[in-house]
């Protein structure tokens, strides 16, 4: 399949990428925009493969229309709370106010292992021509 590209910036949240129906896009598909391929060499220990590169990400978007050769895309919604917004309230003091959180687990992994490396989002605007990969 050739690259999917933005080939039409809409708005600030909507943008249209150049596959639609005719390469097997639906609604709710995910998309990451990214910036530049990496290339910092990811190495296997054992065999000394290369595995390729991190890419460099400018953002994710959703797909929310579908036609026969393109889609539009939009930009990902977050749920926000009022409370928090109007009281201003400490993050530590809303979070004792809504009585649960989530966090994330750590892994049991080597510290000294640990390198980094993944790539900081892009800054860059993004761009007709920007390339996008389907993530779900």
């Amino acid at each position: 399949m050739n690259q999917i590209k933005i080939v039409k910036i809409i708005s600030t949240k909507k943008l249209v990428i150049n596959a639609g129906r005719d390469k097997g896009i639906k609604p709710g598909d995910e998309f990451e925009i990214i910036d530049k391929f990496g290339s910092e060499p990811i190495i296997d220990p054992d065999t000394k493969e290369n595995l390729g590169s991190l890419d460099v990400t400018k953002g994710y978007v959703t797909v929310s229309k579908v036609y026969p050769h393109m889609s539009i895309v939009e930009a990902p919604y977050k749920e926000i709370n009022p409370f928090k917004e109007i009281t201003r309230l400490s993050e530590i003091n809303f979070k004792a106010a809504q009585g649960t959180q989530t966090i994330q687990s750590d892994l049991n992994v080597d510290p000294k292992e640990i390198t980094g490396g993944l790539p900081a989002p892009s800054k860059e605007p993004i761009k007709i021509g920007d390339v996008v990969i389907k993530v779900n």
